[in-house]
């Protein structure tokens, strides 16, 4: 029965914060700063006594006594019950957006948040989100010469314990630990051995950068602490990009704008190339780059995206047929060939789809790994995807150093698709519509 009433709470919580958002956003669009701060803080007031309550009954009842107030409070600021619905569906879609992008986003601050942990809070349970590290001694060090972590420890003194500050100076074989005491009084410099649970870290807020150094310097010396890879990777990455955009553009201004006998008839064999499994082709594509002797080298990870790809091509058709045939037709007055005109007029007009297309080949190049898994075997030809594979069998029993590799290699993508996906956004979205 309280599942069930949570699960009512829960659906009416939902709908109050909706009312609750929808109040905020009317209040800001009338500039009534009064009902505005009432949105707010009953919007404030709700989530602080849902999480510090957590009782399944006032849940229920104050949300649906929100609901009914927020309803208030909008149609009491809106023009009409259409013009209240219309900021209600507005504020409801953004809600949920940022409620999505917010759970999208949880995995990526796990792996940093994780990147800059200490050893001793990856397996705690609730998990830590804001790294922490033991406060250490300026003065006392431990049997690795390094500044000693102190703790808190209920030190017996006779019948009673004493709380005092100690220095954990040795960890013994017997899995116990050699502390000594730091608290200035009486008991200043006194040892013991006591067992960990009966510590009690100090602890402040301080993430370890040193995962990320040291995770370079595990990588092997012959790679140059991941340089290597990261050449490699840079290398196939700008011949994919440049392959693909030359190939795919090439023949998407062939199929839109020349003509040429058999035209439709190869076009429509070309799209059912998309719906060939990659699994289908990928035994007779190695066969082919094993009598080539392309084995064991990066050619078999860019030369095919000079040979185009059916997607690109017909996104790019779409954009080249329809730009209007006036300016092919005053290019041919002017004195322009063919490749003339796809050179000067119509690669400009279709710069949305190319920034579209060599956004995802960027991506595509920079997360492969299957490729490199079947064609490479030698270590100084590997791209960073593939390394970063063989880094988690090495180190996989140590979580900091695989979430800094995971991040050092998976943040430029993300940096670089957080400043362009607006041309990628634009670029498939205008499709057919000639970037217009």
């Amino acid at each position: 029965m309280d599942a069930f009433f949570w699960l009512i709470a829960i659906i009416l919580s939902l709908v109050a914060i909706a009312n609750l958002v929808s109040a905020i956003v009317a209040a800001a669009r009338a500039k009534d700063s009064a009902m505005l701060g009432v949105s707010l803080g009953l919007t404030i007031a709700f989530l602080i006594s849902v999480f510090l309550l957590r009782n399944a009954y006032f849940t229920l009842l104050t949300a649906l006594t929100l609901s009914f107030g927020a309803g208030k409070i909008l149609r009491s600021l809106t023009r009409n019950a259409a013009h209240a619905t219309e900021v209600h569906k507005l504020s409801s879609a953004h809600l949920a957006l940022l409620a999505g992008s917010f759970m999208f986003l949880i995995p990526f601050a796990w792996l940093i948040s994780t990147s800059l942990k200490p050893d001793d809070e990856m397996a705690i349970f609730p998990p830590v989100w804001i790294p922490t590290q033991q406060v250490t001694s300026d003065t006392l060090k431990n049997e690795e010469d390094k500044p000693a972590g102190l703790s808190w420890w209920q030190m017996p003194v006779g019948k009673e314990k004493v709380k005092v500050e100690v220095a954990e100076v040795r960890d013994l074989p017997s899995g116990q630990i050699k502390v000594q005491v730091v608290t200035p009084g009486p008991y200043q410099g006194h040892t013991g051995v006591v067992e960990p649970a009966d510590l009690t870290k100090i602890r402040h807020t301080a993430p370890k950068w040193d995962n990320y150094s040291e995770a370079l310097t595990y990588l092997p010396p012959d790679t140059h602490y991941g340089l290597t890879f990261l050449g490699n990777t840079l290398f196939l990455t700008l011949m994919t990009v440049l392959g693909t955009l030359l190939s795919s553009s090439l023949v998407a201004y062939s199929f839109a704008r020349l003509k040429w006998p058999g035209k439709d008839t190869l076009f429509i064999v070309l799209l059912a190339t998309m719906m060939i499994p990659g699994a289908v082709t990928m035994m007779p594509q190695f066969l082919i780059y094993r009598s080539l002797g392309w084995i064991d080298t990066l050619r078999p990870l860019w030369v095919p995206s000079f040979f185009g790809s059916a997607f690109n091509i017909f996104l790019l058709r779409q954009f080249f047929m329809s730009i209007p045939t006036e300016l092919e037709d005053a290019a041919k007055i002017d004195g322009c060939g063919p490749f003339s005109i796809y050179w000067r007029i119509m690669l400009p007009l279709v710069k949305p789809a190319l920034a579209a297309i060599a956004i995802m080949g960027v991506m595509g190049a920079w997360n492969n790994f299957q490729g490199p898994l079947i064609y490479l075997s030698s270590s100084e030809k590997m791209p960073l995807a593939y390394a970063l594979q063989l880094y988690q069998q090495q180190h996989g029993g140590e979580p900091g150093l695989l979430m800094a590799a995971s991040t050092m290699v998976v943040l430029p993508i993300i940096v670089l698709f957080f400043f362009t996906q607006r041309y990628f956004i634009e670029g498939v979205s205008l499709t057919g519509l000639g970037g217009r």
